[in-house]
């Protein structure tokens, strides 16, 4: 089933929409092109409707956080939602006050398909508290529980990440365990995921799978890296894309 995904991906070409961080764009850009889709990112509220329509899947990334973005996350949600698009939010330190009342009312105003983020993020959905900082969890307890009620609790499926990452839409719950660390210090690996996880919701319909083969391709793809070395953060970061390609051309996932 992994396998077909990949091959839908490629054979499809699917276009993903990000409202993206602005730190990390690029690398995002990166990330969905090298599996076969095709990324597209707007920073105009005139064109959301018509890029939507063209769309197979919005990714929502609040990284790179104001309210003059406010009006285009809004507007892109709400055509994803009226076009029967699924939405993907990355909800970047949630947990920072501003940011949380910024996610809360995006939230009223939008319904959210999946929602991927660290620990601590995911945990605030659960209305829980987990050791982070900024874009940082900071244990590397699964948080299996939190997962769980966040998906209950906002209707979302949840793609949480980590040493152990977790993927449940709130009765189902999937974990996949990679271990690549050079992840963990690359700023844009998260932005990365959630783009790929854009990717995958955009050919099929079962967003728990969806979830869990954007984990296992990105966590598979980071062991790779790091095993044809050097492991040096930015050399990293190339070969990553390369094993990204390499998979999704080989579609090849253990």
């Amino acid at each position: 089933m992994m396998t077909t995904l990949l091959t839908n991906i490629r054979e499809q070409q699917p276009l993903v929409l990000n409202v993206a961080n602005l730190v990390t764009m690029q690398r995002v850009a990166d990330a969905i092109n090298v599996l076969g889709a095709s990324p597209l990112m707007t920073d105009e509220v005139a064109e959301a409707e018509e890029l939507v329509a063209i769309a197979d899947a919005v990714v929502l990334n609040t990284g790179t956080l104001s309210e003059a973005r406010w009006p285009l996350l809004v507007a892109v949600g709400q055509a994803a939602n009226r076009q029967h698009k699924p939405v993907v939010l990355d909800p970047v330190a949630v947990g920072m006050p501003y940011r949380a009342q910024f996610v809360t009312r995006l939230l009223d105003m939008i319904k959210v398909d999946v929602i991927r983020g660290n620990a601590a993020e995911i945990g605030w959905f659960a209305g829980v508290t987990v050791a982070g900082q900024g874009i940082d969890a900071h244990d590397t307890d699964a948080h299996v529980a939190n997962a769980v009620a966040a998906a209950q609790q906002t209707g979302a499926t949840i793609v949480q990440t980590g040493v152990i990452d977790v993927i449940t839409d709130g009765q189902s719950t999937r974990q996949v365990t990679t271990n690549s660390p050079l992840l963990a210090v690359n700023v844009g690996a998260g932005d990365m995921l959630s783009g790929i996880v854009g990717a995958f919701v955009a050919v099929t319909d079962d967003y728990l799978l969806a979830g869990e083969t954007a984990a296992q391709v990105l966590g598979q793809a980071g062991e790779q890296a790091t095993a044809q070395g050097p492991n040096q953060p930015g050399t990293f970061v190339a070969t990553l894309f390369d094993a990204l390609y390499q998979l999704a051309q080989a579609e090849v996932i253990a």
